[in-house]
């Protein structure tokens, strides 16, 4: 019996400011750098599954500002992100300020680039802290769970997506 697992997201620590996420997608770039412009693309596979996202804001081009808000019905809590495109370098590149609202000075910079080959992309989202405190205190919050389960909606996303193009 064969049985195929998952792809999963891998977490390497270059240095003590910087975490590079590495992963593969089994679409386009295209399609791929669609899902992440497009914000009704992203209310679709952004967060947990047990999650709404109420408020999905993108202007999407440099110096434009995006604005996700997570909702957690069951702990009635909402969990804010923005941040402010630096780069955008269709399909290929996306650089942005990214925080978590409720932390204070939480900003790190996050280059994603997108890299296709044999009809696979790999996404690698290289994230730059202010410190190392701020690196680790990401990882700690349980983020990589989460990362994991995003980037499986955004497989599903990919998948019915791709299948209408």
């Amino acid at each position: 019996m064969t049985t195929t697992s998952k792809p999963r997201a891998t977490l390497t620590m270059p240095s003590d400011t910087e975490l590079v996420i590495t992963r593969e997608f089994n679409a386009p770039r295209a399609l791929l750098f669609e899902a992440l412009s497009k914000p009704e693309h992203v209310k679709r596979w952004y967060g947990l599954r047990q999650l709404t996202m109420p408020v999905c804001e993108m202007d999407f081009r440099p110096g434009g500002k995006w604005r996700y808000v997570l909702h957690d019905a069951t702990h009635h809590m909402d969990h804010a992100f923005s941040g402010e495109y630096q780069e955008i370098d269709a399909p290929a590149r996306i650089v942005s300020t990214e925080r978590y609202e409720a932390i204070p000075n939480s900003d790190y910079l996050a280059t994603v680039t997108l890299n296709e080959a044999g009809g696979k992309t790999t996404l690698t989202s290289h994230l730059r802290y202010q410190s190392k405190a701020h690196r680790d205190g990401h990882v700690m919050s349980g983020m990589e769970a989460g990362m994991q389960e995003t980037y499986e909606r955004l497989d599903e996303l990919l998948a019915a997506i791709g299948a209408k193009a």
